[in-house]
C-alpha cells in the first residue's frame, strides 16, 4: 500500500510539467525515509535536470539517502544525454532500494537503467500495474512503441450528427455548433500537443488561426494536408502566429514541407517526428479523419455533442464508443458544448 502511495505522488508531480517536457516523458520522483517523504521533485522541461535529480536535490539531510527509498514514475536512465545518468546518480548517493512505476521504452534505457541500479547492489521494484504510469506518458510510448506521433481527433457534431452545413466558399458562414465551455476546452487539449492539424479545404473555408485564446500554453505547430484541386500559398498561411508545416506533393517555397501524397497518412505521418512534432491534434472534416481512422492510426477521439439540430449537412464521422485508451485503439470522450 505505501508503494503506491508513495508511486501516486510521483504521477502528481510529473503532471505539474505537462506540455513542457516534450520530447522528454513527463517524470516525478521522491525520497521516502522511514514512511515520510524528505524530498520530492519532477522534470520541468528538456534540457533540465530529470525528476530524480530535483528529488535527491531537495532533500536537507543527504545523510539519510543510503537509509531511504527512491520512487520514480519512470525508470531511471542510464545513458548521457542533456544530462548525466540518473541511474549513476542514486548509486553515488548510496540508495539502497528503488520502486519504479515501468520501464522505459526509450531503446537508449529500456531495463539498462534498472539493470546497472542491480548490478551495483540497489534493489529495484518494477510495480505489477504499470497501466497509469504508462497513460502519464501516452505520447512518449506511442511515439517509441509505434514509431510515430500520438493522434487524437477532435470534433463538434450536431444532434442529429452533422459537423456544418454543405458550403462551398468561405463566405457562406459555418455552423455553430460548440460552445464557450467546449471552447475553452479545445484550447486547454491543443495546448498538449505538438501540432494541430487540418486539410487544405478546412484552410480555405474557415481561415482558422489554430492558436491559444482562450487558455494559457505553448500553441501547436499548425500542420496543413495539401489538395490537388485546392491552391495554398502565402496568402492562406499568413494567417497562422506559428510557421506551419504543409503535406504537399508540390512543394511551396518558403515553408517547411513534406513531399508525399496527402492520402498515404501512414507513409507520411512519422515524418512529422523529423520536425519535433511528436503528437497531432486533428480538427480536421470528416475525410481527413475518416482517413486516420482507416489507417488504425487514431490514439484518442474528442466529440463535442450540440444540443441543436442541423438537419442536413457534413455528416460526422463514425468510430466505436466503448473504445478504450490502450495505445492504438482510441479513447472515446464525449461531452455538451
Amino acid at each position: 500500500m505505501s508503494d503506491r502511495k508513495f508511486l501516486t505522488r510521483c504521477l502528481q508531480l510529473a503532471n505539474y510539467a505537462r506540455g513542457n517536457t516534450t520530447p522528454n516523458p513527463l517524470v516525478g520522483a521522491v525520497v521516502v525515509h522511514n514512511g515520510r517523504i524528505i524530498g520530492e521533485g519532477y522534470h520541468h522541461r528538456i534540457g533540465e535536470p530529470h525528476a530524480e535529480v530535483m528529488a535527491i536535490r531537495s532533500v536537507k539531510d543527504p545523510s539519510l539517502l543510503p537509509e531511504s527509498t527512491v520512487y520514480c514514475s519512470l525508470e531511471p536512465c542510464s545513458h548521457f544525454g542533456k544530462t548525466p545518468p540518473c541511474s549513476h546518480l542514486l548509486v553515488e548517493h548510496g540508495v539502497q532500494r528503488v520502486v519504479i512505476g515501468c520501464l522505459d521504452p526509450n531503446p537508449l534505457v529500456a531495463g539498462r537503467g534498472k539493470a546497472y541500479l542491480e548490478q551495483h547492489g540497489v534493489i529495484v521494484d518494477t510495480y505489477g500495474a504499470p497501466e497509469a504510469f504508462e497513460a502519464l506518458n501516452k505520447v512518449f510510448f506511442t511515439n517509441f512503441l509505434k514509431k510515430r506521433p500520438y493522434i487524437a481527433l477532435k470534433w463538434a457534431r450536431s444532434r442529429d450528427g452533422y459537423v456544418d452545413h454543405i458550403r462551398e466558399s468561405a463566405e457562406m458562414p459555418a455552423a455553430s455548433i460548440s460552445g464557450p465551455l467546449a471552447a475553452i476546452n479545445t484550447h486547454r487539449l491543443r495546448a498538449e500537443y505538438d501540432g494541430i492539424l487540418i486539410s487544405a479545404k478546412t484552410l480555405v473555408l474557415d481561415r482558422p488561426r489554430l492558436n491559444l485564446r482562450y487558455f494559457e500554453g505553448i500553441a501547436p505547430r499548425p500542420i496543413i494536408i495539401g489538395s490537388s484541386s485546392l491552391k495554398i500559398g502565402p496568402k492562406e498561411l499568413s494567417a497562422f502566429e506559428l510557421s506551419p508545416l504543409i503535406v504537399t506533393k508540390v512543394l511551396i517555397p518558403g515553408f517547411d514541407c513534406i513531399q508525399a501524397d496527402p492520402r498515404d497518412v501512414a507513409n507520411w505521418l512519422p515524418k512529422l517526428m523529423d520536425y519535433g512534432v511528436n503528437s497531432v491534434l486533428v480538427e480536421g472534416g470528416p475525410t481527413l479523419q475518416s482517413s486516420f481512422v482507416r489507417a488504425n492510426l487514431v490514439d484518442e477521439y474528442h466529440e463535442y455533442v450540440s444540443s441543436d439540430t442541423i438537419g442536413h449537412g457534413v455528416p460526422a464521422i463514425e468510430i466505436n464508443p466503448n473504445s478504450t485508451l490502450i495505445l492504438g485503439s482510441g479513447q472515446y470522450n464525449k461531452s455538451i458544448g
